[in-house]
């Protein structure tokens, strides 16, 4: 599949959702995260958020059509991840790692020091998949404020702190 990667625009706002609801699908087939498939996604709203700041990839096929986004903010000295999402019909084609590869050149670009992005330390497409991209996981001391405080609110909405870890590459 012949994909480009861009800047996302206000008008692929509404798509993103469906996009990410069709990529959680993937858990329905890991045990005891099944329950992801049918929760919540990122808002419109939030995704238009971060495209007025210029943080949202998006992968765009040769017709149009879009396969897969990354939402993600800039920090004093990071880029985070907050969402990265690949329709169920079009993973495991390398649109995941282009997106990937698209923000850290944007990163490298405004001049920062890492990417980071929370994730599942045991599902094979979450934490293994991102350390085969050079990702390696922060345990606790190693973690900053900003990271604490995001796996923070990840456990106070319900995810077990036991299964989330903070992951950086630094650039």
């Amino acid at each position: 599949m012949v994909i480009d990667i861009i800047k996302a625009e206000e008008q692929h706002a509404r798509l993103l959702p469906g996009i990410e609801r069709s990529a959680g699908e993937g858990f329905l087939h890991v045990p005891g995260y099944e329950w992801i498939a049918s929760d919540d996604v990122m808002t419109v709203g939030a995704h238009l958020k971060l495209i007025h700041k210029g943080t949202v990839w998006v992968a765009r096929g040769a017709d149009d059509h879009l396969w897969g986004f990354l939402s993600a903010e800039a920090f004093e000295d990071a880029l985070h991840i907050w969402e990265i999402s690949v329709h169920r019909d079009a993973q495991g084609q390398g649109i995941g790692r282009a997106l990937m590869h698209g923000a850290e050149g944007f990163a490298v670009q405004e001049g920062l020091q890492a990417v980071t992005l929370t994730t599942f330390r045991d599902v094979p497409f979450n934490a293994p998949y991102y350390a085969r991209l050079g990702y390696e996981v922060l345990e606790s001391p190693a973690l900053d404020a900003r990271l604490r405080a995001v796996l923070a609110d990840e456990a106070a909405a319900g995810l077990s702190a036991d299964s989330r870890c903070a992951m950086i590459k630094y650039l």
